[in-house]
C-alpha cells in the first residue's frame, strides 16, 4: 500500500505500460506487445502506482485484475496515450478543430478512409432531416429526461448508453434505429448490457466513433456529426454507409446522466474529405431521413 501520492514524473512508458496490461492482464503478453523485459515493464507500472498513490493493479491466483483505481484510471490514460500518438502521426487517426467544429479521419488497417465532421446545431433548424427536427425538439420538450413521454417518439430509432468503470455500456438500442438497421435483429438484442469495447476493433476506432461521447455526456448537451465508415452489414463485410448523429446528453430516472445516439442513414451528408466518386449508394429501403410520422 502507498501511503504517499507524488503527482509528477508519469512518463509515455508508464502509461504505455498500464494500458496494455490492462488489455492482456498478462506480463508475459504484454512484454512481447512492448518489446520490454518483465522487469521494465513490472518498474513502469510499479513507479506509476507509486505516483498515483495507490495500487492499479492486483494479483489473485497469478491472475492480474485491474482495482478500482485500475478501472477509473484507465479511460484517462488511453486518451492521452491516443492524443500524443495523434500529434506524433504515430496514430492512424487524424482530428482537426477549425472554427469550434471537429472533423476526423480514420484509417483502418485494410487501407479504409472513414471520415467524420461537425456541425453546428443550428443547422438541424435550416436544413435538418426530419427525425433529427424531431429527436431535438422531443428531448427539449422532455428537459432531458429519458422516461418523459416526449421522449416515447424517438426511442425506437435511438441507442441509450451509461459510461461505467469499463466504458461505454448499451443500455437500450431502438429496434427502428440505425444500429438495429444495419448490424441486424440478433446483434441488437445480444448488445443489451455489453461494452462497445467489447467488439475489440482497437482503441483508435473507437475513439473515432465515440470520442465525442463523453464531453456530451458529462454535459448534458447536443452534438451533431455527417460520418462516413465501414461496417458490417448484418455481420457480413464492412461495407459503406453515410448517417447523420445526433448526440443527446439525457437523466435516467436515478438522476445519472445517460447518453442518447441518433443516428440516421442518409444520403444527405457534407463532409468535405469525403470525394463525391467514393459516396455509398444506399438501398432505399435502408435511408431514415423521414419515417413516417415524422414529415417536416
Amino acid at each position: 500500500m502507498y501511503q504517499t501520492k507524488n503527482t509528477s514524473g508519469v512518463t509515455v512508458a508508464m502509461l504505455r505500460a498500464f494500458v496494455c496490461m490492462s488489455r492482456n492482464l498478462n506480463l508475459s503478453k504484454t512484454c512481447q506487445e512492448l518489446g520490454a523485459t518483465r522487469q521494465t515493464v513490472r518498474r513502469h507500472i510499479s513507479d506509476l502506482e507509486r505516483i498515483k498513490g495507490e495500487q492499479l493493479f492486483e494479483v489473485a491466483s497469478r491472475q492480474y485484475h485491474l482495482t478500482p483505481l485500475g478501472q477509473a484510471s484507465l479511460e484517462g490514460a488511453k486518451s492521452i496515450l491516443l492524443q500524443m500518438d495523434t500529434w506524433s502521426g504515430r496514430s492512424s487517426l487524424r482530428k482537426n478543430v477549425s472554427g469550434g467544429v471537429e472533423s476526423s479521419q480514420y484509417i483502418d488497417d485494410e487501407g479504409l478512409e472513414f471520415f467524420s465532421q461537425q456541425h453546428p446545431v443550428s443547422t438541424i433548424a435550416f436544413n435538418g432531416l426530419p427525425l433529427i427536427k424531431k429527436a431535438l425538439i422531443a428531448w427539449g420538450n422532455a428537459e432531458t429526461q429519458i422516461e418523459h413521454k416526449a421522449m416515447e417518439l424517438i426511442r425506437p430509432y435511438s441507442v441509450l448508453y451509461r459510461k461505467g468503470p469499463a466504458g461505454w455500456v448499451f443500455v437500450d438500442i431502438g429496434m427502428e434505429s440505425a444500429y438495429a438497421k444495419w448490424f441486424g435483429w440478433a446483434w441488437s438484442k445480444s448488445a443489451i448490457g455489453k461494452l462497445m469495447s467489447d467488439d475489440n476493433v482497437g482503441d483508435e476506432f473507437n475513439e473515432f466513433i465515440a470520442g465525442a461521447y463523453s464531453r456530451i455526456y458529462e454535459e448534458g448537451g447536443v452534438r451533431l456529426d455527417h460520418l462516413f465508415a465501414y461496417l458490417p452489414k448484418d455481420g457480413g463485410d464492412p461495407l459503406p454507409v453515410t448517417f447523420q448523429r445526433l448526440l443527446l446528453g439525457c437523466v435516467f430516472p436515478d438522476g445519472t446522466p445517460g447518453l442518447s445516439v441518433l443516428a440516421v442513414i442518409t444520403k444527405k451528408i457534407e463532409i468535405d474529405a469525403l470525394k463525391d466518386k467514393d459516396r455509398p449508394v444506399i438501398p432505399e429501403d435502408l435511408i431514415m431521413d423521414s419515417p413516417p410520422g415524422f414529415a417536416n
